[in-house]
């Protein structure tokens, strides 16, 4: 096979592999989005058509320490209605995914420059 040819074909293998992490950042990112959106977005409860505050803007004093028991069992039933095991979860396989999707990134960059600078030092040589 032509050197070319072999040149082309291994940075066009590098390409995928920086393809493919980015794909995989991208994976990786909407699960961070998700996690996000269920943490700084207000939902409703389904007892009684509670409107709850989003998760990260509310203070627990105000919420469970007001004069109306009103309040308080609203309180409650928004704390209760939060899933929480699913941001969490979101948030646990981005990690792998975050750390896979860096590697093939940086392999195929480097793959790439190495392969520059390999050219290069041979045409210096010569």
């Amino acid at each position: 096979m032509h050197p070319l040819a072999l040149e082309q074909d291994f940075r066009m293998r590098s390409g995928r592999l920086q393809s493919w992490g980015v794909g995989v950042l991208v994976l990786a990112s909407l699960f961070w989005v998700y996690a996000a959106w269920q943490v700084f977005t207000p939902y409703d409860s389904t007892y009684n058509a509670v409107d709850c505050p989003a998760p990260a803007g509310s203070e627990p004093r105000d919420l469970y320490f007001d004069d109306s028991e009103y309040a308080h069992e609203s309180a409650l039933q928004c704390a209760s209605d939060r899933s929480w095991p699913k941001p969490l979860a979101a948030l646990v396989i981005s990690v792998p995914l975050s750390a896979v999707g860096t590697a093939l990134v940086t392999a195929g960059a480097v793959s790439v420059r190495l392969r520059r600078h390999d050219a290069e030092m041979e045409s210096a040589r010569s």
